[in-house]
């Protein structure tokens, strides 16, 4: 092996991870981040995260942790110097450690200053090149930029690149001083809004309208008459024991012979259930819903109408609108609600004339978006009702408000240059002879204009996503939610329109209002730029671009220093075709501005390393076979990119979470073919579990950190039976540091795909004993096998032989996927690891599961006896499989509730005496959530049969979960 290879310095990350410390902080950087508040970016990762993987990436492996973490900003130096004392008490180091937020903390100069002297050392330069080419919304260039390393942060997508620019570049060049210009121009744009826009929003004196709710319509085919499609009525039900009495929803009144539906006012307390509560009894809002399912139905004549119907997608949509209620504010009054009143429809009216007086202007100037809106049916379902061009995701006085702000936003920055203009001629006098300094003046006043035109644009980006048809109404929150919420661009059959002239302005600009913070996250201290702890801060050490990670064609070989970088995950978030929502608004505004970001219509697509199978229609082949060939092309050709930019010595960190074995398979294969191994990994909990929906079915919560250095060329062949028991070897002698940091579950089997790479990484190509070259996920399903064994083995406290294939399979998906649905792909990778049986077999011979659109479901006891799968009849009883017998007794017990009958059954079918089979018990006790019947069955029948009890050790397992059946 070269000298190059053997002799680089052994860094922090290939070490050991703060785990637990990151798992903690996570959890706080949900609301009140003015960096994730800046602009709607999808999948972001959480930015602790971030700065531990890129400090603990270019420090050395020879500081401690606690010196690790004080650079990372977790201890101030005096607590360091407690922490180092030998008396120092743990629950003093907790308790800093959960007082600290990480994101909103920046590192102090003392502290920048000690990581740019171990730079120094490790790399032989103060400020090492950092590099994310797949940046995305920012978060790891973000966290480089606060430590003053020189920052390349690259995307193909231009929303991506406006919004770090926001984040970073204009902080760090302008610093605090800003947020007068940005509340200047934030302001004029709300008070030329004001006057533009407030005929078009009438209300009664006395009131403020917040919001304006509204359903979509169709014409019933039967009766002709104008149908409101909602799923149901609410409007408040905001669940707070204070808030209990002012529940609040409309009843729709058929009106048949005027061929409409009108609505009534039901306010008054909560009533039994999900009721209000009045004078005629308890109100439903849900009893008179029109709409199911995609599935309507006519509230004058009854006649139930086809989504077939309904959805149109063809250019002509039969979707109309209705506004239905309003919400208003009286003075400083909370919230509340009427129905619609003329003024209200003056309004709408006037809006409607004055959009087709100026429709034929704008389009002339082009600020309608007229192109076209995506055709990925898995993601965006608004073609399938007639939104064909982003400008129909608005209704005519949606639209109205939006164009008058971009018209208005345009008008500013014409303002803006003359004022920068002006100011500009007046330095540069100053300093006529001095060419350099005019240049430097020259770049700063450019640079305003960016910048403030910028803000302004994210503002409306804001306003966008609120106010449109996409948007969604919350009643149990009494507030309307963006339409890009979900990584999926869809309909809402009820939505609301936000007040345009104060309201919508307004509430979406505070953020813009938090400039100064953002600042403050960066550590720039009022009236300065740059960050303090930095000898000499060059704002230019910070690079933005716009390209393609496949094309790093403005980066020079080997002249990266560290590359961390979260590549897409295959075709879980379409960015494309998602962020084109923004960018119709932004080339509207800012395409002046930045002529490169925004020159072609939309979003590039052909270049994404995306699998999208929409781009691969009618080809002869199936689109989701050359989508996937497309992705894994570019990410070879990402990874060729990265291995070429990187110095020999230097290190790569791959973040990675998505759970589907192909994903993995691929992104491994990319990354031993371009060159690099695999010398260590780490999982840690990136995702909140309230957003991957967990209370009813598993999703992956980790990240998985790939540490990869470049292999040395000279590495030979090896033979995959060599290495075989090396993965298996190394996953189990992991698998308890990964439970130590509370790494469990499905993210257990996630998480020792690591230990199996760095081992399958190390030489090139493997071979087996045919001479063919070995797939990564062989190692995979080693390594998947190796922990379906470590976590049995655990589970039961001794050698597994004599527990048959079905009952571990049964007891290690509760363990692994902890709620009762989990994908179709996860059901069979565990089995194929337990191995003996396939999906179909638990499907239909076994009865276990159910299966339907890629999801699995476990059945439950109730459930397989009466689809025969077993039977609990003693003579027929065949006891093969001991999840039959721990169903059977469960099933008794549901359905007759005696104890003796149980009894009988277990005593009659010598599972009583069976020791395997009280291991079950005692296991399905440990992995079954405690929300489930099954095991308040188990629990209730371990107490109430004496033989049972004598025999069965019941251990509470501590979960924080909160699970349904």
């Amino acid at each position: 092996m070269s000298e190059t290879y053997t002799n680089r310095p052994r860094l922090f990350i290939e070490k050991i991870m703060p785990i637990k410390l990151l798992n903690e902080q996570v959890y706080f950087e949900n609301g009140g981040n003015p960096f994730k508040g800046l602009h709607r970016w999808y999948s972001r990762k959480p930015l602790a995260f971030s700065r531990a993987s890129v400090l603990a990436s270019v420090l050395p492996a020879d500081i401690s942790m606690d010196e690790f973490q004080y650079l990372l900003g977790v201890y101030s130096e005096q607590e360091l110097g407690y922490l180092q004392q030998s008396n120092w008490l743990e629950d003093k180091e907790e308790k800093i450690t959960s007082s600290v937020r990480l994101y909103k903390t920046p590192p102090s100069p003392r502290c920048i200053g000690r990581v740019h002297d171990y730079c120094e050392k490790v790399w032989g330069k103060r400020t090492p090149v950092v590099l994310d080419a797949f940046a995305g919304g920012g978060s790891i260039p973000f966290e480089a930029a606060r430590y003053g390393f020189e920052v390349y942060g690259s995307d193909l997508n231009p929303v991506a690149v406006v919004t770090m620019k926001a984040a970073m570049e204009y902080p760090l060049k302008f610093g605090p001083d800003l947020q007068v210009d940005i509340d200047k121009w934030v302001q004029w744009v709300g008070n030329e809004a004001e006057t533009r826009l407030a005929a078009f929003f009438p209300s009664p004196e006395g009131e403020t309208v917040q919001n304006y709710l509204w359903a979509h319509t169709v014409q019933c085919p039967s009766c002709n008459s104008t149908v409101p499609l909602s799923p149901n009525w609410w409007l408040y039900k905001r669940p707070e024991k204070q808030n209990l009495h002012k529940w609040c929803a409309v009843k729709p009144i058929p009106k048949p012979a005027e061929k409409r539906v009108d609505f009534e006012l039901i306010k008054g307390r909560k009533g039994k259930g999900s009721t209000i509560h009045t004078e005629d009894g308890d109100f439903d809002p849900n009893d008179y819903n029109t709409i199911s399912r995609g599935v309507g139905k006519c509230p004058n004549c009854g006649n139930v109408i086809d989504n077939d119907y309904i959805a149109s997608p063809s250019r002509e949509s039969k979707l109309g609108y209705q506004l239905y209620a309003v919400a208003y504010k009286k003075g400083k009054g909370s919230l509340e609600f009427r129905t619609v009143e003329e003024c209200d429809l003056t309004g709408i009216k006037l809006a409607d004339e004055r959009l087709a007086a100026k429709l034929n202007d704008w389009e002339a100037i082009d600020l309608i978006p007229h192109v076209p809106t995506p055709t990925n049916p898995q993601y965006s379902m608004i073609r399938n009702y007639g939104i064909v061009e982003w400008h129909q995701c608005f209704h005519p006085r949606q639209l109205l408000t939006l164009v008058t702000y971009a018209e208005i936003i345009n008008e500013a920055k014409e303002k803006i240059r003359a004022e920068c203009e002006l100011e500009k001629a007046a330095k540069i006098e100053s300093v006529e002879n001095d060419g350099e300094a005019v240049a430097e003046i020259e770049d700063y006043y450019r640079g305003k204009l960016e910048a403030i035109a910028t803000y302004l644009a994210m503002v409306m980006d804001r306003c966008v996503d609120v106010n449109c048809r996409l948007s969604n109404w919350v009643p149990g929150v009494g507030t309307a939610v963006r339409a890009s919420a979900q990584h999926s661009l869809n309909l809402m059959w009820n939505y609301p329109e936000f007040q345009g002239y104060e309201k919508l302005w307004g509430q979406m600009s505070k953020f813009a209002y938090d400039y100064t913070k953002l600042c403050e996250m960066l550590g720039i201290p009022p009236h300065s730029t740059g960050i303090p702890g930095i000898e000499k801060y060059d704002p230019k050490t910070i690079k933005i671009d716009l390209c393609s990670a496949d094309s790093l064609w403005h980066i020079g070989d080997k002249s990266v220093d560290v590359i961390v970088t979260d590549p897409p995950y295959y075709g879980t978030v379409p960015y494309a075709d998602l962020s084109d929502f923004f960018y119709v608004w932004l080339k509207i505004t800012l395409g002046d501005i930045f002529p490169d970001l925004f020159y072609v219509e939309l979003t590039d697509k052909d270049r994404e390393a995306v699998a999208n199978p929409s781009r691969f229609r009618n080809m002869g082949i199936s689109p989701d076979e050359l989508a996937n060939q497309d992705y894994e092309a570019k990410m070879a050709l990402a990874f060729g990119e990265y291995h070429r930019v990187l110095r020999d010595d230097g290190i790569m960190t791959v973040q990675f979470n998505h759970k589907d074995s192909g994903a993995w398979d691929v992104l491994a294969k990319s990354l031993i073919d371009a060159g690099f191994e695999i010398t260590a990994s780490w999982a840690v909990s990136t995702e909140n579990p309230q957003n991957l929906h967990q209370a009813k079915k598993n999703s992956v919560s980790s990240t998985v950190l790939l540490v990869c250095r470049q292999r040395d060329p000279n590495a030979g062949q090896a033979w995959w039976e060599d290495l075989r028991p090396e993965v298996v070897n190394l996953v189990e002698k992991r698998a308890p540091e990964f439970e130590a940091n509370d790494i469990t579950g499905i993210d257990l089997y996630l998480s020792a795909f690591g230990p199996a790479l760095n081992v399958f990484s190390r030489q090139y190509p493997i071979l087996n004993s045919s001479g063919e070259e070995v797939r990564p996920e062989e190692a995979f399903a080693e390594a998947r096998k190796a922990i379906a064994n470590y976590r049995f083995r655990s589970l039961v406290g001794s050698e597994t032989a004599g527990f048959d294939a079905l009952s571990q399979w049964y007891l290690l998906a509760w363990d692994a996927f902890r709620a009762r649905e989990f994908p179709y792909d996860d059901a069979r990778q565990l089995a194929l690891a337990i191995g003996g049986f396939n999906v179909t077999d638990l499907v239909k011979t076994h009865k276990l599961l159910d299966s339907a659109s890629g999801t699995c479901k476990l059945l439950t006891p109730q459930q397989r006896l009466k689809k025969r799968a077993f039977s609990v009849q003693e003579k027929e009883f065949s006891g093969r499989y001991l999840v039959d017998g721990l169903h059977g007794a469960i099933a008794i017990y549901q359905e007759e509730q005696n104890l003796q009958q149980v009894r009988r059954f277990l005593q009659n079918t010598g599972l009583v005496t069976n020791d395997l089979f009280m291991k079950i018990w005692e296991v399905g006790l440990k992995v079954i959530p405690d929300t489930v019947p099954e095991r308040e069955a188990l629990v209730n029948l371990r107490l109430g049969v004496k033989e049972i009890k004598d025999k069965v050790v019941h251990e509470q397992l501590t979960l924080d979960l909160k699970l349904d059946p």
